[in-house]
């Protein structure tokens, strides 16, 4: 097995919570008070086209929550939404004892929403541990679609072999290894530093 020389990481799941999984959704829906089904149903509608960069934030938020009066504002929505997000602070630890190694190139390759990837970046202080950021809204095409995977390697213009995914989703890293990545499946966040150490990352 080739020696890794970059490390990708997803960042729901890994690094930070989800920033709008159904969960929040639900949240937001039990928070505002509307009818969460009917938003649910307009959220397939759109959800696709939002995470790649087709739909902003307003498209999405007019096809949801705004295609009818609603008594709370969209900035008020707005800010409910970025609150969903947090960090797992025992991978923020992962990434400083990685970044002290300065031994890998450290990138992410996500699927978000535009407006959601630029403020979780600058909210958690991601460009401290990222040098790139693959993001689905950047690249028009989102995990697992094969096409997300060898557009970054074309872009680095790095071997598969070399690279190591990490991410909680186990259709995501199976299209990884597909595309020849090595792999590091993360169902549960807290295994992360074990992890590592099996593969001599850290």
């Amino acid at each position: 097995m080739k020696e890794i020389t970059h490390l990708f990481f997803d960042l729901g799941g890994v690094c930070l919570t989800n920033a709008w999984d159904h969960i929040a959704r639900k949240a937001a829906a039990e928070h505002f008070g509307y009818d969460f089904q009917a938003s649910e149903e307009r959220h397939k509608i759109i959800a696709e086209k939002f995470e790649i960069g087709e739909a902003s934030r307003k498209d999405y938020l007019k096809e949801t929550i705004f295609f009818r009066e609603r008594d709370f504002s969209e900035k008020q929505f707005i800010e409910f939404m970025e609150s969903q997000s947090k960090a797992h602070p025992g991978s923020f630890e992962i990434l400083e004892k990685l970044r002290f190694q300065n031994k890998y190139e450290i990138s992410v390759l996500n699927n978000e929403s535009l407006e959601l990837n630029l403020y979780r970046i600058e909210k958690f202080g991601l460009r401290n541990y990222f040098k790139n950021f693959y993001s689905s809204c950047f690249l028009g095409v989102a995990k697992p679609n094969l096409e997300i995977y060898r557009k970054v390697l074309q872009i680095t213009q790095m071997p598969a072999d070399r690279c190591l995914m990490i991410d909680d989703r186990q259709s995501n890293v199976e299209a990884a290894a597909e595309c020849g990545f090595q792999i590091l499946h993360l169902p549960n966040v807290d295994e992360l530093e074990e992890k590592m150490v099996e593969k001599k990352l850290i």
